[in-house]
């Protein structure tokens, strides 16, 4: 339970420290060994031992271990309490659970009060999901509540078990264009199979009214659509489309706190988009928009999207005002949120590594990103995204020395050696064998033509740190 504990109290913003300790003055002991350990947690930041808090705590090893589960469980009491009511999932289950409790104490007809006050906030909140064991529970409760219209409530559950089938199906779509988004985002475009399907399904769906009218659907739509486009590279098309959609939502008022995530993914994406189709401005329109969406609701996902809003503005200010792109990456480095995220170094580092080699200052971008290859946590890194920075690495190191740089590629090539040989990789084997002759003084003009004709300047742009197509038209005479 230690990196738990001490993981959850991490976690917690401000707001929610404050709300746990009035949660806690809801009993009268003042000595509450509890607090005290919360307190030291927060300030020794996980590096304490056992010894050292009996000390601090003046307690025994047995008294402790009960100290510490009463602080797990006040936490996690004070977190539901804080936030059931603040989300209309949550608070449509805790009505569920009233139920529940007034069905077992033979309250039946409570019982029913509160599965229709759970179904009002379900409806609303179109929750589909929570609805089915909704209806469930009313099915069943008909079996001793006889004034309960039982076939009423058995057609709402078929009607809602239709409706259910469509998410599932609409989310298995989804997960597939993840999977392929994230698998192939080196190369190339999704397959056409599944291409074809998601258009197909997306035509289907879009013409059906019950669905189309539904806010919850309309979002989907949007997430399938949007992910379509972006694995597509389709920037143009998916600008207008987010553009469209963002003004749309908007105007209808589909959002609200239920799906606020959907509301900054769109941002992101849209900011993300601009930034691809060089609208640098508009970019950073948008992600003040971002920045002001992840204060609503008491900055209920601020901290979740805190990485994509820095990330937008030193994509963008990289490009147009570097000082600034290092100013901000500078500021996303002291922030005690993204320093918890697994890529933060990769983020820093990489950012900072380009940055300096669109300035020209090409030992401070081979320092950099030599730097995050260092990093314990590369070797976490996805593979296919570990030979891209290495073959950066390489691209960058040509420009200041071709010390060791023989070396390096022979480890490299036998590192990654299973990965070189998929056909997936034969632009970056290629690459590695036009530095390799380049270095020897070899002649090259084969690689060079085949890796300037294999893929587009604006596709290598795209998907490359740095583009090997306009790396070798700027180096390789």
């Amino acid at each position: 339970m230690y990196n738990t504990l001490d993981t959850i109290v991490q976690s917690l913003s401000k707001e929610e420290v404050r709300f746990f300790k009035l949660f806690l003055k809801r009993t009268n002991n003042k000595n509450r060994k509890d607090v005290d350990l919360f307190d030291y947690i927060r300030k020794t930041k996980g590096d304490f031992n056992t010894k050292n808090i009996l000390k601090k705590l003046k307690t025994n090893p047995n008294n402790y271990y009960q100290i510490k589960n009463r602080l797990y469980h006040e936490l996690n009491n004070s977190m539901v309490w804080q936030y059931i009511w603040k989300d209309k999932q949550s608070k449509s289950f805790s009505f569920v659970l009233l139920s529940r409790v007034y069905k077992n104490k033979g309250e039946l007809e409570l019982s029913f009060h509160y599965l229709k006050k759970a179904e009002k906030e379900a409806i609303d909140s179109e929750l589909y999901e929570v609805l089915s064991i909704i209806y469930s529970e009313i099915i069943h409760l008909s079996h001793e509540l006889l004034s309960v219209d039982v076939d009423h409530y058995i057609e709402l559950k078929r009607n809602n078990i239709k409706i259910l089938s469509e998410i599932d199906e609409m989310d298995l779509l989804l997960a597939k264009i993840m999977y392929d988004i994230k698998t192939k985002q080196n190369f190339g475009k999704s397959d056409g199979s599944l291409v074809k399907l998601i258009k197909t399904k997306y035509a289907k769906i879009s013409k059906e009214k019950n669905l189309v009218n539904s806010p919850r659907f309309r979002i989907r739509l949007f997430k399938m659509y949007s992910r379509l486009l972006l694995q597509e590279r389709d920037y143009q098309s998916l600008e207008k489309f987010l553009i469209e959609s963002y003004n749309e939502f908007g105007k209808d008022k589909l959002f609200d706190r239920s799906n606020h995530n959907e509301k900054l993914t769109l941002l992101t994406y849209l900011s993300n988009c601009l930034y691809k189709t060089k609208k640098y401005k508009q970019s950073l329109k948008y992600s003040e928009e971002l920045l002001s969406g992840m204060k609503e609701y008491d900055y209920f996902l601020h901290d979740k999207y805190l990485f994509y809003y820095y990330n937008i503005l030193v994509l963008n200010y990289a490009k147009t005002d570097k000082k600034k792109a290092l100013d901000y990456l500078n500021k996303a480095s002291r922030s005690e949120v993204i320093k918890k995220l697994p890529s933060y170094n990769a983020f820093i580092y990489l950012n900072r590594s380009l940055i300096y080699y669109y300035e020209d200052n090409f030992k401070e971008s081979h320092k950099n990103i030599s730097r995050l290859i260092m990093q314990e946590d590369f070797l976490l890194l996805d593979k296919s995204f570990q030979l891209k920075i290495l073959i950066t690495q390489l691209m960058i190191k040509t420009l200041v020395s071709n010390e060791n740089l023989n070396d390096k590629i022979i480890i490299l090539k036998s590192d990654y050696k299973s990965l070189l040989l998929e056909e997936n990789y034969i632009r970056e084997k290629k690459m590695i064998d036009l530095i390799l002759k380049k270095i020897h003084s070899d002649n090259i003009e084969a690689e060079k033509e085949y890796l300037l004709s294999i893929m587009s300047d604006a596709d290598s742009e795209d998907i490359d740190i740095i583009s090997f197509n306009l790396w070798i038209k700027e180096n390789i005479k």
